[in-house]
């Protein structure tokens, strides 16, 4: 018997006691003490029972209504019983986000609290006095903390996970106590050797001793090892292909001026795009500074053409290009990589996010990842671009079948849309084109340039089977792992 052996069993009582508790009783390692209690139940000397155990916590979104109140809650309170409100209205008074105003009429009318009805166009909402329904009974009794999921009705942790309020964890239950033969082991324990060392080697000291055996079948505390983002080792991988076929990583700011993200890109000032639901603006700092030579040429484009084009013939301001947005897409990094001027040929990529206001759920986000790419060469057409948009559909993304839609983009012409079958459905990669004379010309570049943007996000959620696009920049720990 070892010496962990040893203060294995002085440390234990008649009654099972938890592997916590028996650890900090000996002072014995987690690890430590059960390799020593699975030797020690081989020899008939401790009884181990172990029991698996599944525990419930709330998400980050569990948590918020936990502490706040359900969206149906909010919004019925916000609504005088026995009094009637406009739905938008009662959104507003209950202080809702976008995405919590449809799950809070729903579960509203679920739960029998409210009443809708349509009147002149408009959705009406009634609400009766409220009881507690059996999700909330469920947020208060797991709370801030982890509970055994046998605490909460099986149906009423279906609707939770359902709702993405609740998450799941594995939990073995570790018991020992000494048993009868133990306490008269321990009065006529032999020395045990459990280590080989160099100097017994030397000295002939291992000579007639007894030593530990080792047991492949232990069961040790679980090691949690570190590791990559799974969306960030498949970034990886794409990036390692594109330099691969002799393309250039290149980045750029997330937070831009309109006049990077638009203007350079011969998007007209009064475009739908630059409108306050398509980007965001930031509030402080509102401007930014404009490159002097640059805007005189970008303004030149946009009011008077060049290339035999009239350009948008409107007065080109200034102070609109200088305001502050978060990056909607990574084609200002192509222009911002342009006007430092480049010699063909020449090609680049840039993976990096873009932000768009968007209502958010499964498939939608307000940040997204894309792939943009150019390639600046003498000579070349939209039939190179096509080629290069089907190498990156099969190779890159491993599609099966390959097509180009007509489409449209401000800075582009031709412009394409480029879709793939990826498993057994289509999907839309991303768009592409030829980048106009207009926005070339006020560049210094010569020669044409191919363009693409292909969204990544949705694309990844296939491959790697991942059926929530929250998930994707998520810190899920058990999701991580399984990836």
């Amino acid at each position: 018997m070892n010496e962990n052996e040893r203060l294995l069993l002085e440390s234990l009582s008649k009654e099972f006691e938890s592997a916590d508790q028996v650890a900090a009783k000996s002072g014995l390692a987690k690890s430590a003490l059960m390799s020593a209690a699975a030797a020690l139940e081989a020899e008939g000397l401790v009884e181990v029972k172990k029991k698996e155990r599944k525990l419930v916590s709330l998400t980050p979104e569990g948590r918020s209504y936990f502490e706040k109140g359900t969206p149906e809650r909010r919004l019925c309170a916000a609504v005088s019983a026995g009094k009637e409100l406009e739905f938008g209205t009662a959104v507003k008074k209950a202080g809702l986000a976008g995405h919590e105003a449809p799950v809070a009429l729903q579960w509203a009318v679920k739960n029998g609290w409210a009443v809708v009805k349509k009147d002149g166009g408009k959705t009406v909402v009634s609400c009766s006095s409220l009881k507690e329904g059996e999700v909330e009974a469920a947020l208060k009794k797991i709370g801030a903390k982890q509970v055994g999921a046998e605490a909460v009705e099986k149906h009423v942790l279906e609707i939770l996970e359902k709702r993405k309020l609740v998450e799941f964890k594995e939990e073995k239950e570790i018991s020992l106590r000494a048993a009868a033969k133990g306490a008269a082991a321990l009065a006529r324990q032999e020395n045990v050797v459990s280590q080989l060392t160099p100097e017994m080697l030397k000295t002939g000291a291992w000579k007639g001793r007894k030593f530990k055996e080792y047991d492949l079948k232990t069961v040790v505390a679980p090691v949690q090892a570190g590791g990559k983002h799974f969306y960030k080792e498949f970034i990886g991988r794409i990036k390692e292909h594109l330099v691969s076929m002799g393309f250039e990583e290149v980045q750029g700011p997330l937070v831009e001026t309109e006049f990077r993200n638009m203007d350079v890109l011969f998007m007209a000032q009064d475009h739908p795009a630059r409108e306050i639901h398509d980007i965001f603006m930031l509030e402080e700092p509102s401007k930014g500074s404009l490159p002097d030579k640059l805007v005189e040429r970008v303004k030149w484009a946009h009011e008077v053409g060049g290339k035999g084009s009239k350009g948008w013939r409107y007065k080109w301001d200034p102070a609109v290009a200088a305001r502050l947005v978060l990056r909607s897409q990574t084609t200002a990094v192509s222009g911002r990589r342009l006007a430092q001027g480049v010699k063909p040929p020449f090609r680049m990529f840039c993976i990096g996010k873009c932000f768009r206001p968007d209502e958010i759920d499964w498939k939608h986000f307000i940040e997204f990842y894309q792939l943009e790419g150019i390639v600046v060469d003498d000579g070349i057409s939209f039939r190179e671009l096509l080629g290069y948009l089907k190498t990156f559909a099969t190779k890159v993304f491993g599609a099966k079948e390959v097509g180009f839609v007509p489409s449209y983009y401000p800075f582009t012409e031709p412009s394409v849309d480029l879709v793939g079958k990826i498993g057994d459905k289509w999907v839309e990669l991303g768009g592409a084109g030829m980048f106009r004379p207009e926005m070339l010309e006020a560049l210094n570049v010569g020669v044409p340039v191919l363009a693409w943007g292909l969204g990544l996000d949705r694309f990844a959620m296939r491959t790697l089977g991942v059926k929530d696009i929250r998930d994707l920049s998520g810190s899920d720990m058990e999701l991580i792992r399984r990836k």
